[in-house]
């Protein structure tokens, strides 16, 4: 991709989204599909997914309580538009990125994962159907 640094989109392709779900947690990697994430899905009757962080806008490291804050802001605004949505965590492989909380939005459009991505100044969102591969999209 031009203009993509190239370790960051290692970054973003070694890191595992996980998603809080009974009866097991859900883990995501782009590129590939989650017959346990098509289920949930299906059960909620939703056919679409976005898995966005407030976290350390721009892939910079910010303080805890300034990300913390940005997190809040993402959890009104998801609220304040009546959207579903589970508890998420993206984990790098490496011991480099600290872990950064996130929300598995369901029913949310790419067009509206990026613009919420860019609204929190994200470099990138990661979105998918019920029975498609998880993409990583670029804000």
């Amino acid at each position: 991709m031009k203009g993509i640094d190239p370790d960051l989109l290692a970054a973003y392709i070694q890191t595992t989204y996980w998603v809080s779900s009974q009866p097991q947690p859900i883990g995501l990697r782009i590129g590939q599909k989650s017959a346990v994430l098509a289920r949930v899905l299906a059960a909620r009757r939703v056919s679409r997914w976005a898995f966005v962080t407030a976290w350390n806008p721009r892939s910079q490291l910010h303080s805890h309580w300034y990300n913390i804050a940005r997190e809040h802001a993402l959890f009104r605004e998801i609220c304040r538009r009546g959207l579903q949505w589970l508890p998420g965590l993206a984990i790098g492989d490496g011991s480099d990125w600290p872990a950064e909380p996130a929300m598995l939005i369901l029913g949310m459009s790419r067009a509206e994962a990026r613009r919420l991505g860019r609204r929190f100044q994200q470099n990138a969102v990661v979105v998918g159907k019920r029975d498609g591969v998880a993409q990583l999209v670029w804000c």
